[in-house]
């Protein structure tokens, strides 16, 4: 077989918070690594925020080095912007089974590219940390589980150069019209840029009223637009994003957490094999908090969700993006300064985050 497909951490369940490591023992190269987090369902009455929550930190580590650094949603939304898919769309949150995601990590431009791939030969002692809250989102779960698989190269012989290094650079509380400067690393060159504001109820674009990124103390700025205008332009080379959800929905307002966070659509129908009476209605999903009501008794419902902005992340990408010699070399750049505008409404407790995908070659 030219490639093969590896379990690193098997079916292991975990009943209080924990940082799992895993040594990444394998010596062929790899193109993704697959989690999946499955999340316990206890009431399906109080879904408190996205499953997605319940992990905290994804690291990718050789001793100090840190090679891959960032949180589930961050993890996910960085996952959605290089395939434009879910592995696993489908959210259950129903009174039932388990709340399950999928988040690859990809070191390529795509899955078995044989450029870009993680070499463990070339590091000392590569081990994944995996740091849960487990009931930090989903249906008030008390356990989660965590599977973990690597998709490999096996007889196909592939030389990588290089692979997809991704950390967070920053994560800040915002200031009512204040600015937040942040002087960008210049060490790799950069495929992607990263900015994430998320708060449900509210767009992201309503929270930051300008991104402006230069160099050189300004001789050159290669941003400088609303959010708004970045949504409109360079978010759209991405599809909208969909995924399914299946809750339990009151004749109260009922609190669903989906993963686009701005032009959301939520369509929901009751859930069951016969017609029952009362309508299921929709509104909101700003912030990736959608609120849906029963018009008579609570029911069981299926949504079909689509939107933008997954986990409120912007995307701001460098060059054609399969071709690596296009990418944004900042080793050549004198000064590299990020300015985000927080928006004048702020009420002091909203935070983002800067993130980076980068070329670390070997």
């Amino acid at each position: 077989m030219n490639y093969r497909l590896s379990t690193l951490l098997a079916d292991t369940s975990y009943s209080a918070d924990k940082t799992e490591i895993i040594d990444i023992d394998v010596i062929d190269p790899i193109s993704q690594i697959i989690m999946e987090l499955s999340a316990n369902i206890t009431d399906d009455t109080a879904i408190t925020a996205h499953v997605m929550e319940c992990i905290t930190k994804i690291e990718l580590i050789d001793g100090s080095d840190v090679l891959f650094s960032l949180t589930g949603k961050e993890a996910e939304a960085a996952d959605w912007y290089c395939n434009h898919n879910f592995n696993s769309p489908w959210n259950i949150y129903m009174g039932w089974g388990e709340t399950e995601r999928q988040i690859r990590l990809n070191f390529g431009r795509y899955l078995l590219d044989p450029v870009l791939a993680f070499d463990p030969k070339k590091f000392r002692n590569p081990q994944l940390k995996i740091s849960l809250d487990i009931n930090a989102g989903g249906a008030v779960p008390t356990t989660n589980k965590l599977r973990v698989w690597a998709v490999l190269f096996d007889e196909k012989k592939v030389t990588p150069v290089g692979f997809l290094m991704h950390k967070e650079i920053k994560n800040y509380v915002m200031t009512a019209s204040g600015h937040e400067y942040t002087d960008l690393p210049r060490d790799y060159p950069y495929r992607k840029l990263f900015i994430r504001q998320q708060e449900a109820g509210t767009e992201p674009g309503q929270n930051i009223s300008n991104i402006k990124l230069s160099e050189d103390q300004d001789k050159r700025i290669i941003v400088n637009h609303l959010p708004e205008d970045i949504l409109r332009t360079i978010a759209m080379i991405s599809p909208p994003i969909w995924e399914y959800i299946h809750a339990r929905v009151a004749t109260s307002q009922t609190s669903i957490y989906c993963t686009p966070t701005t032009r959301v659509y939520a369509v929901a129908t009751e859930l069951g094999d016969t017609s029952g009476a009362g309508a299921i209605a929709t509104t909101m999903g700003d912030g990736g908090l959608i609120k849906a009501i029963a018009a008579t008794a609570q029911k069981y419902a299926q949504l079909f969700v689509t939107g933008y902005l997954p986990h409120g992340v912007y995307e701001i990408p460098f060059g054609l993006q399969d071709q690596i010699e296009d990418w944004y070399d900042v080793t050549k750049v004198g000064s590299l300064k990020l300015d985000i505008t927080g928006a004048s409404g702020l009420g002091g407790t909203e935070t983002a985050q800067v993130f980076l995908q980068q070329l670390r070659k070997y």
